[in-house]
């Protein structure tokens, strides 16, 4: 639950509520009491200033922040004061519910990586700015998801790896400067006629996971075909 800012409604930010499964809602303009969680946020960061101002480095600030957290959920709160089940802690209002717990890796992907769509081609490779990538054979045709984070780049497939590259990326323009050091998982899906061999006794010469391709040359403009003549003479269109 949100408010209109631009913030929530950014591209980035759509990304991880699809990666993570969130639906997201907004409150209704000119109406700030429908949400009070910025002013939630700010009163936690100033109980926990106190604290935070007395660690002196990085394992005592983490300390500091366990310790907050688990007063402040498992502390009575005044606004749970006159609840007829009893329940006055946060600890004890929301504890018997249970969402859904994201691994490490799909947060971090969530947040750290951009995600973006391609289709296989033939072979099973997927182009994406500038170079070739194999994901998998079998599933020639099929769409694959790209995760692209600082340092790697998934394809993926229904949420099954398929392949994973260590890639350097031009920080101005985006592009890829390298790709390397392809790592194939192993995928449920399989090739309606068998190879004679598998391509691993190729060698890492002889199969290319990642092939650059040449960039996209600007078409110049061919010389006119032939001239269109004037539908009726100069003298007609003044008279």
């Amino acid at each position: 639950m949100t408010d209109g800012g631009g913030i929530f409604r950014a591209r980035q930010a759509k990304a991880v509520y699809a990666a993570l499964r969130i639906r997201k809602e907004e409150i209704e303009r000119g109406r700030p009491w429908q949400s009070y969680i910025e002013t939630a946020f700010n009163v936690q960061r100033r109980m926990a200033d106190r604290d935070f101002a007395a660690a002196e480095d990085w394992p005592a600030l983490v300390a500091a922040h366990d310790h907050f957290v688990e007063d402040y959920n498992a502390q009575a709160h005044w606004a749970h004061r006159e609840r007829a089940d009893g329940r006055r802690s946060p600890a004890e209002v929301l504890g018997f519910l249970s969402g859904v717990r994201h691994r490490e890796e799909e947060l971090r992907r969530a947040f750290f990586s951009s995600r973006f769509s391609r289709t296989l081609d033939s072979l099973g490779y997927a182009r994406f700015r500038h170079w070739r990538l194999y994901g998998e054979e079998a599933l020639a045709g099929r769409e694959a998801a790209l995760w692209l984070a600082a340092e790697s780049l998934t394809l993926e497939h229904e949420g099954e790896p398929l392949s994973r590259y260590e890639v350097s990326v031009e920080a101005d323009t985006g592009e890829l400067r390298s790709v390397g050091r392809p790592r194939l998982f192993g995928t449920s899906a399989a090739v309606a006629q068998p190879r004679l061999f598998g391509l691993d006794a190729l060698g890492e010469a002889g199969w290319l996971k990642a092939l650059r391709l040449e960039g996209y040359a600007p078409r110049r403009p061919g010389p006119p075909q032939g001239l269109q003549g004037a539908l009726f003479p100069f003298s007609v269109g003044w008279s």
